[in-house]
């Protein structure tokens, strides 16, 4: 069985003021960044959860049409982000997906080899329900979800993110893989942000 990526592409952008998924970082877009390295990693696939009226101007025509993507509008991704989450977690359920990788197209600086160490984790402990990044002892994306946990996560509502699950007894059913680096899973949410992005590359 797969081990599928959850791209979440579906966010509305508010504190930049224009969709930040477009924004230019190089010959890439700010969108296809940590997309680009989520099909160069062992995921098997990758759902990309998209705004429904998303033109996807944003990603390369290589990455859309790539054997791994699978595109996946979703209607209600203004209600919050659990909605998103949630069309990207039926999909994993309808392919009878083993586990799922959720993923921020906001987080440009996500490695392979984070990727592929949380994949390997899990695979060496397939009892574990999660398998989650963490930064000074916090949870943060990207987080590997066993399947055994894909119907808690169509329960959350509103603009709950994934993490939201990973609360009280759950804590001690999974794995933890600490990121040292800050600057991995820095995420660009406002004009702000998307210049110091800018500044780390040029």
């Amino acid at each position: 069985m797969a081990i599928i990526g959850i791209y979440l592409a579906a966010g509305l952008s508010r504190r930049m003021g224009q969709n930040k998924l477009a924004l230019q970082v190089g010959k890439m877009t700010l969108g296809s960044l940590a997309l680009d390295t989520a099909i160069d990693s062992s995921l098997d696939r990758i759902c990309i959860v998209t705004n429904a009226d998303d033109d996807l101007s944003w990603m390369p025509s290589r990455m859309r049409f790539h054997e791994k993507c699978t595109i996946l509008p979703c209607p209600d991704s203004i209600v919050g982000q659990s909605l998103s989450l949630q069309c990207g977690i039926r999909h994993a359920i309808a392919i009878g997906a083993k586990a799922a990788v959720v993923l921020l197209a906001d987080q440009p600086f996500i490695t392979k080899m984070m990727i592929d160490e949380m994949i390997s984790c899990y695979n060496t402990n397939p009892e574990s329900k999660y398998v989650a990044t963490t930064q000074d002892g916090m949870i943060k994306p990207p987080v590997l979800f066993s399947s055994s946990l894909f119907p808690t996560l169509l329960n959350l509502r509103g603009d709950k993110g994934a993490r939201e699950v990973l609360r009280g007894s759950l804590i001690d059913h999974g794995k933890r893989v600490p990121c040292e680096d800050h600057r991995l899973l820095f995420d660009v949410d406002t004009p702000d942000d998307y210049k110091s992005l800018l500044s780390h590359f040029f």
